[in-house]
């Protein structure tokens, strides 16, 4: 049988992650970054990540094991790379609990983002964002 979760503990055990599925988003870079996906998600053990993928426009993948994240992920390199509208998509999300962070996977080749919530950014050791980022910034070598 499935246990049962209070909603704080969900939102302790879920993040959000807007992931930069552009032409540009190399597949090392992307696989760097799944990577990175699984083992945050491992280390604070949780389950599921809340996934929307991104392009000219959001994929909302719904929620996806850590695990599976990876396979999941089909680039389509179909013009530029605008991530506000999958971000408000996560944001608005009924399934989403308001206190969830999120994690913004781009190589910085974007629009510039308003993040309403507690987030950080996750991008190329060469990149820069086209903003001031309020939020932390990691890079992948």
């Amino acid at each position: 049988a499935g246990r049962y979760f209070p909603p704080e503990e969900v939102a302790r055990c879920t993040f959000g992650v807007v992931l930069d599925t552009s032409g540009s988003m190399d597949r090392t870079l992307l696989g760097k970054a799944l990577g990175a996906i699984a083992s945050y998600a491992e280390a604070r053990d949780v389950p599921a990540a809340r996934v929307v993928f991104c392009d000219a426009s959001p994929y909302d993948a719904g929620y996806l094991p850590a695990t599976e994240i990876a396979g999941r992920v089909r680039v389509r390199g179909r013009g530029g790379t605008v991530l506000q509208p999958g971000l408000d998509l996560l944001e608005r999300a009924d399934d989403f609990p308001p206190a969830a962070p999120v994690l913004v996977i781009t190589d910085g080749m974007c629009d510039v983002l308003r993040v309403r919530r507690e987030h950080a950014y996750l991008i190329p050791g060469w990149a820069s964002l086209p903003f001031v980022a309020r939020g932390p910034v990691f890079r992948v070598r």
